[in-house]
């Protein structure tokens, strides 16, 4: 299979684990086997777009969310930033303006 299937595939892995959803339970949601889903997010099938809409649907994310390919210096930082994004995704506008205010605090002491 071509790299977008692999890349989109790990993405769904990402957001899966964030929502705290074993293969099996997305399954059950998806009404779809989890020897399926487990194949989607290795990239090994070509799966349909109306699957990946049902999938972004069930992990509470915009189905854009699985194509987004950042141009990355490396797959560590780019791996970084998803689960970084899967987290986030999940919290209030409360909870992120909090973490917000955080990251702003964290990053002027380290700059200092």
């Amino acid at each position: 299979m071509s790299t977008i299937y692999t890349d989109v595939g790990k993405k769904i892995r990402v957001y899966r684990k964030a929502n705290n959803y074993t293969q099996e339970e997305l399954g059950e949601i998806l009404k779809i086997d989890q020897s399926y889903l487990g194949r989607i997010e290795r990239g090994e099938i070509n799966v349909t777009l109306e699957t990946l809409f049902k999938i972004a649907d069930a992990l509470k994310i915009s189905p854009s969310q699985l194509f987004e390919i950042r141009n990355e210096r490396s797959k560590v930082r780019s791996d970084a930033l998803d689960k970084i994004d899967a987290l986030l995704h999940t919290l209030d506008t409360s909870d992120l303006q909090v973490i917000h205010r955080l990251l702003k605090e964290v990053l002027s002491l380290k700059r200092s």
